[in-house]
């Protein structure tokens, strides 16, 4: 509580401070740097090759050598090199330190509650609340430095920290499932660790620099040749963290860590990590062929999660498949990199974070109290835990609900696409007008049977006894700040955002007057709606009285006798079109489409 406090309030003040004045550089005066850099690098090699060597790992330990083996010879291509700016915050790095430091605070504030009832629920689960409560911050603290970094060779061992503080959250349970998911997550961000090396050393190699913003400068100069081949390197490290086709299981895996871990992962730090660096890059994607095949991996991603999450009844999955689908949106936008489509990444950086932030923990709390992942399970829940059906609603309002804030969005993207004089405009507004359509179909379905007429015989509010006062407070924060978020997004487009664009495009894209009648009506529904589901959520101690059922009652709640007086009951659930929208069938084709990209991507940075 204290630490996650603590880390918050310097976020927020780092961002008071800062705000007057951006962007602004910092040089760190340690004359043995390269040394401390080589040694953070081999140590967490040499903890990848033990743990490898110890779980009998062969493909773990493989990638461990290579990774301590580019240490060293990156050491040589990179040491002495000289760096004018070590950090730099600017608008998009406070916007991910104040993500990082007040959603992540709340998580991890939410898990001081959550973890006493996870191990209650899972008394076969060695506690080792410390260790976890030690990696949470840690993870936290590898964010604030990677957004920070200029210097990429910084940026690339916190990146690395972020990789195992992920693998240890994700295997906390210990058994078969976490260490094999823990494992797929660790293989596949090595991969994308060591791309990001190999590029580093190209940039060193070609140009003599290993800062970004030198990077993006010669990337629009007569010099762009020779950062062509570092930026698809760096790239397709992002496309990994950020759970990207072909690299999506890896976040899917993730789902058998505790709650408060998929939350943190999927809001606001790990896949975060890779949607900021490809926003950063975007100026140098823009119009060229890497940035167009992270746009093509971007809109593929959008429409295979999306299209996945309908056949799937498993909540955290659905929102998995949802963090996936919305990243590849924000991909897209990296990729073509034009200004208005930053203005839309940025957005939806932010409304992701904190809207799914909220999702994440309702849905922990509600499977405490339901006993079950199933969203079948929570079929009128609004009565029997009225609290967190409100959370939920809020959450899922946030993601599709018109005017709330990701909606906005991706009107915003549609305005953008198809605004671009460019082949794929038309290829990009229809994949982001069926993607939506099938965002609305799952996120609907969901909100439905979270407030359909329940059994009169379910218990009214009881299954909430357990929630902690951490989780409830997390969550109440939670709503009011997605809440504040939509209605506040104007002013952070024109004192954030905005001034972002015209720094580096030398243009920007933000609300005019024609648009300022939708942000008004925005307002006012997005305080209207929260406060009507509070009204109902406080009028669900009503008596409820058994259906009629044509007058073959039989007992409470909604059972009657049919033919031969047999007792039947009444059930209702959603469609889950699995004939159409199979998961598994979608994914994999996914994967393949989404390998193939890949592969051109490498193809391009070899010719």
């Amino acid at each position: 509580m204290v630490g996650s406090a603590a880390q918050a309030a310097l976020a927020v003040s780092l961002a008071i401070a800062a705000a007057p004045s951006l962007p602004q550089g910092f040089v760190v005066d340690l004359p043995e740097l390269d040394s401390w850099l080589l040694g953070g690098e081999l140590a967490m090699a040499a903890f990848v090759v033990v743990v490898a060597a110890l779980k009998r790992r062969g493909l773990t330990l493989l990638l461990g050598i290579a990774q301590a083996a580019l240490a060293l010879i990156g050491e040589r291509w990179t040491g002495g090199v000289k760096v004018e700016t070590h950090f730099v915050v600017d608008q998009v790095s406070l916007l991910l330190v104040l993500i990082v430091g007040i959603v992540g605070g709340l998580i991890i504030v939410y898990a001081g509650g959550y973890m006493w009832t996870y191990h209650e629920e899972h008394p076969g689960v060695r506690d080792r609340r410390r260790l976890f409560s030690f990696t949470m911050l840690s993870f936290i603290g590898a964010m604030y430095g990677l957004v920070l970094s200029n210097d990429l060779r910084l940026m690339l061992l916190f990146w690395e920290m972020t990789t195992l503080a992920s693998f240890v959250l994700i295997g906390y349970a210990g058994d078969e499932g976490a260490d094999k998911s823990a494992f797929l997550a660790l293989n596949l961000n090595l991969v994308g660790g060591i791309s990001f090396s190999i590029g580093i050393m190209f940039l060193a190699a070609r140009t003599g620099r290993v800062e970004l913003d030198a990077l993006l400068a010669m990337a629009k100069a007569p010099e762009a040749a020779l950062v062509a081949a570092p930026v698809a390197l760096i790239a397709l490290a992002a496309l990994v963290k950020s759970a990207q086709l072909p690299f999506t299981p890896w976040l899917l895996g993730a789902m058998v860590a505790p709650t408060p871990v998929s939350a943190l992962l999927h809001s606001s730090t790990m896949v975060k990590a890779g949607v900021f660096l490809l926003i950063k890059l975007a100026p140098a994607l823009s119009g060229t062929t890497t940035g167009y095949l992270v746009a093509f991996v971007g809109i593929l991603t959008f429409l295979v999660g999306a299209f996945a999450a309908v056949s799937s009844r498993n909540a955290k999955r659905v929102l998995a498949l949802s963090t996936v689908s919305n990243l590849g949106l924000i991909v897209a936008c990296a990729g073509i990199g034009t200004y208005q489509l930053v203005w839309v990444g940025l957005f939806l950086i932010l409304f992701h974070a904190v809207a799914k932030a909220l999702l994440f923990i309702s849905v922990g709390t509600a499977s405490v109290g339901t006993g079950s992942l199933d969203i079948e399970s929570m079929g009128g829940l609004i009565v029997s835990m009225p609290r967190v059906t409100l959370f939920l609603i809020v959450g899922i309002s946030c993601m599709f609900v018109a005017p709330f804030g990701m909606l906005v969005s991706k009107w915003a993207a549609m305005e953008a696409f198809m605004n671009l004089n460019s082949i794929v405009s038309p290829f990009m507004i229809a994949a982001l007008a069926f993607g939506s359509a099938t965002t609305v179909l799952f996120w609907a379905k969901w909100m439905g049977t979270l407030i359909r007429i329940p059994d009169p015989s379910a218990p009214r509010g009881l299954l909430e006894d357990r929630v902690t006062r951490y989780e409830l407070n997390s969550e109440v924060a939670l709503m009011v700040l997605a809440i504040a978020t939509c209605v506040f997004y104007p002013l952070v487009s024109k004192f954030a955002f905005e001034p972002y664009l015209v720094a580096t495009f030398g243009k920007a894209f933000g609300l005019d007057r024609g648009n300022m009648m939708i942000t008004v009506l925005m307002v006012v529904m997005t305080v209207a709606v929260p406060t009507l589901l509070l009204v109902i959520s406080g009028n669900s101690k009503g008596s409820l009285s058994s259906a009629y059922m044509s007058g073959r009652v039989s007992g409470p709640g909604l059972a009657f006798k049919g033919s031969k007086g047999a007792e039947l009951r009444v059930a209702t659930r959603a469609y889950y079109l699995e004939g159409i929208f199979g998961e598994k069938r979608i994914l994999k084709a996914g994967i393949a489409l989404g390998l193939l990209l890949v592969l051109i991507t490498a193809g391009t940075v070899l010719i």
